[in-house]
């Protein structure tokens, strides 16, 4: 579910290759001379401590970040491995990939790696219909099964879907490839077992927990996701642990919701929220969303807008494009700066300069041109703050268990574009789930880039400790 709304913001705000997996393991030297001096029962034991030792610091993963709105890292499927980026998902459940055999019609497979079962020793065929519903379509494939490699981890018979129709341009411009799933197993498309759950099962971590650390700054790692265990280098102070209320996404109560220190009075009879790192923003009730954007003086983008300022320059703006301009150069050269299109005329290259390829041809420019209006939300969605002001913005709160976690305006406000040109984007945007769902806050990169989060499945909770 929560993928899907990440994945409408890429197309608004905009996940540079990770480095290799490694295993952070704290080694300790036996002389050799020293070795003959115990008995064997006690060398045993040794190595028995030795190898829990290894487990009990987790697996750690690297994450890429790219413009704080996309984190990936790498998994490999096959043998030999063909390798993939994806998000780690805590909003959804299953693994999908590109298919080699997917549709001509599907643009994303030209400009993503594709899994090709016939080059791997390990396949085994499934055959069986896969469909994942997003706000641009249904995605489509079908289920395969392979060894999945995640963290130098490999994972037997793990199935997962080969996607073979991508909708919309949203998964064309995204750098990875696919999602992989970390929410629970009742919320999996076709009952398939999540790549977390087998690899708990298949005994391969010795701890039933998994944590994320993002990195919202622009220079160093982009961020880490630790299999196993957690990374204390990452997190300051002690964890905050807040039992699950429903497993099927990482949900949660939500005591209060607190803007310049006082209670918006949002739950009073308790708020449910959920921790997503499958989702750009803060998501909360339309309602709420636009209370809290009013506050700050954020303005809402109208799609109205777009279209029409797309429709009349179109080929200008794509030309801009080609020739490397700035937003506020091209915007500016058109004719719309100054003036009351100035705005969302930048916001427009802004976000396609932050994720489109590379010299991107002519052809994909307008592609993206095209269906970027299609996504932008209504006001009670994505705003735009004057950058000027977020110093004088206040701080908001959530209140988990009883502690408070308060955003600064740097953490709840994005600012995408280049130095000069930046737009500043809200971090609040309104979705109103259907009753049986919502409503809910979802938590997403804008919380957990605050706040080192532990998804402990053995507990049945959620940690969160301040970021380091």
């Amino acid at each position: 579910m929560n993928t899907r709304l990440a994945l409408a913001l890429l197309a608004l705000v905009a996940l540079s290759v990770a480095a290799d997996d490694f295993i952070r393991v704290q080694m300790k030297k036996v002389p050799q001379e020293q070795r003959f001096r115990y008995p064997e029962e006690n060398m045993h034991r040794f190595r028995q401590y030795l190898t829990s030792t290894t487990k009990r610091a987790g697996v750690n993963v690297p994450i890429t970040n790219f413009g704080n709105a996309q984190y990936y890292g790498d998994v490999s499927i096959g043998t030999p491995a063909q390798t993939f980026k994806v998000v780690f998902d805590t909003g959804s459940s299953n693994l999908w990939i590109p298919s080699s055999q997917c549709s001509w019609l599907d643009i994303a497979c030209y400009f993503h790696n594709k899994y090709d079962s016939t080059q791997s020793s390990t396949y085994v065929a499934n055959g069986a219909e896969f469909a994942i519903q997003y706000g641009s379509g249904s995605l489509t494939g079908f289920l395969s099964q392979d060894t999945v490699t995640l963290g130098g981890l490999a994972i037997k018979n793990q199935v997962f879907a080969e996607a073979v129709q991508q909708p919309g341009i949203t998964f064309a411009v995204g750098q990875f490839d696919g999602i992989l799933g970390l929410a629970f197993k009742r919320i999996s498309v076709d009952g398939v077992t999540p790549v977390f759950d087998n690899l708990w099962a298949q005994k391969l971590l010795n701890q039933n927990l998994f944590a994320f650390w993002l990195n919202r700054g622009s220079n160093g790692e982009g961020g880490e996701m630790t299999l196993g265990g957690m990374d204390t280098k990452h997190y300051t102070g002690d964890i905050t642990y807040v039992p699950l209320t429903n497993e099927t996404y990482w949900e949660f109560a939500l005591d209060d919701v607190v803007f310049a220190g006082k209670s918006l009075n949002l739950c009073p009879k308790g708020c449910h929220a959920i921790a997503d790192t499958g989702t750009s923003l803060l998501a909360v009730p339309a309602d709420v969303a636009t209370a809290i954007n009013t506050k700050i003086g954020a303005v809402g983008i109208l799609s109205a807008q777009c279209d029409a300022l797309i429709a009349q320059y179109e080929d200008q703006l794509i030309q801009a494009i080609v020739d490397d301009l700035n937003p506020e150069q091209a915007c500016t050269n058109v004719g719309l700066c100054p003036g009351q299109s100035c705005g969302v005329c930048q916001l427009i290259l802004s976000t396609l300069d932050t994720f489109l390829p590379s010299k991107s041809s002519k052809t994909l420019i307008k592609a993206v041109l095209d269906q970027v209006c299609n996504v932008l939300p209504s006001p009670n969605g994505e705003a735009t703050v004057d950058c000027s002001k977020i110093s004088t913005l206040p701080d908001l709160a959530f209140k988990i268990a009883g502690k408070t976690f308060t955003l600064k305006p740097e953490q709840y406000i994005l600012k995408t574009g280049a130095a000069g040109a930046e737009v500043c984007l809200s971090g609040f945007i309104g979705l109103d789930l259907p009753p049986n769902v919502g409503p809910l806050y979802i938590l997403g990169d804008v919380f957990i880039g605050a706040y080192y989060t532990v998804f402990d499945v053995e507990n049945s909770r959620v940690g969160f400790a301040t970021a380091a």
